[in-house]
């Protein structure tokens, strides 16, 4: 049996309780592998709600040694999609990277490591937008299209050079993140879509959201994530 972490997120529920909670349908994506399990990984220490500025140093604090064992338990890890990231999602990457276990990052997780490998971390602004649409529609439709890099882990993975994602999202990485390797860019106006590190087993960030699609290119992508954490 494999185990895989799941960063939790926070959110004020309907009525304004403060919670920390897995997307379904990320969970729900591993639940047709018989040997995987899931769990949350929720914060050691402090963590503050409501949050002005992603990346401050003092919105949550991280107890190393309780964090660390958790994380030693799991076989690889999820950066899912959210609001806001804080340390703790950025001490579990460091350690995915430390530790070379799998790790699959999307939307908000692939902002939270391009974050962490920008080349100058005080100018990091998450709060540039997209001047239009072109990247925030439903969940569970097709919004544009992606260029797959050809030599790519992301190439070898789904063995085309162009598909089709959903998008929800208005941020955006508007430099390239220094140490990794730009696997993908939307078609028609060239924002990066995928990430990834060279010399890890399995460590891969979307800009899209593969667990609301479920189709054969999202499936594929699930599978070399389990593949890896069973290496």
């Amino acid at each position: 049996m494999r185990i895989i972490g799941i960063v939790g997120r926070a959110y004020f529920n309907k009525d304004n309780q403060k919670i920390f909670q897995v997307n379904e349908n990320i969970r729900k994506a591993f639940t047709n592998y018989d040997d995987i399990v899931c769990i949350e990984i929720l914060p050691t220490n402090d963590i503050y709600y409501p949050l002005t500025k992603m990346g401050e140093d003092n919105i949550d604090v991280i107890d190393e040694k309780k964090l660390d064992y958790v994380l030693d338990k799991c076989d690889g890890f999820i950066i899912p999609g959210g609001s806001y990231f804080y340390k703790f999602d950025e001490y579990v990457v460091k350690y995915a990277i430390d530790n070379n276990k799998p790790l699959l990052a999307v939307c908000l997780g692939f902002q939270a490591i391009c974050s962490m490998f920008s080349d100058n971390r005080s100018k990091f602004d998450m709060t540039e937008k997209l001047d239009d649409d072109s990247h925030c529609g439903p969940a569970n439709e097709y919004v544009h299209d992606i260029s797959i890099r050809k030599g790519t882990k992301l190439y070898d993975i789904l063995e085309k050079d162009k598909i089709q994602v959903n998008s929800i999202h208005h941020d955006y990485i508007n430099f390239i993140p220094k140490d990794l390797i730009v696997s993908a860019y939307s078609s028609e106006d060239n924002v990066i879509e995928a990430i990834e590190l060279d010399n890890h087993k399995c460590f891969i960030g979307l800009e899209w959201h593969p667990e609301y699609l479920m189709d054969e290119d999202s499936i594929k992508i699930f599978n070399y994530f389990v593949e890896n954490i069973k290496k």
